[in-house]
């Protein structure tokens, strides 16, 4: 069910975006820009549901990893000036 879930999602999400680009050819140079800076979390969004679509849990282990590895850092003692 996550699988078609994340997948349907992505779709969806890119049938929402595609328009906006396909259709900037007459606009002005910083409208394009906008656009393109107001569409990237979706982007992201629909990156990461692809991910999560074609290997379901690695995004969760990936994060998890990332969180370990935080914590077996030692503590950075403060630098002192001279």
């Amino acid at each position: 069910m996550p699988r078609l879930l994340n997948g349907s999602m992505a779709g969806f999400l890119l049938l929402l975006t595609v328009p906006v680009f396909t259709h900037l050819g007459g606009r002005a140079l910083w409208v394009q820009l906008v656009l393109l800076w107001l569409s990237l979390p979706v982007l992201l969004v629909v990156f990461l549901c692809l991910c999560s679509a074609l290997r379901p849990g690695s995004l969760g282990r990936f994060f998890g990893r990332l969180k370990a590895r935080r914590k077996a850092r030692p503590p950075r003692k403060p630098r002192v000036r001279s």
